[in-house]
């Protein structure tokens, strides 16, 4: 018998990966898996710098276009 109680907690405790993997063999509990993503996606917005490498080359870039003028 599934308890729907471990694994919405597995898939708390997931990372993206195990994520979809539960999302796709769980049908039914979708509703539920979508309401953790949205309510964690809000407050780690928020919370969490954003880490994206191509902002960072980004910004390195335009202060090398910067010392050549």
């Amino acid at each position: 018998m599934i308890n729907i109680e471990n694994i919405i907690k597995e898939y708390k405790d997931a990372d993206a990966e195990k994520r979809l993997y539960l999302f796709l063999s769980y049908r039914s509990l979708r509703n539920e898996f979508m309401e953790i993503d949205q309510i964690e996606s809000s407050v780690g917005f928020s919370a969490k710098p954003i880490k994206n490498k191509f902002r960072i080359w980004c910004a390195n870039w335009s202060v090398a276009l910067n010392k050549i003028k």
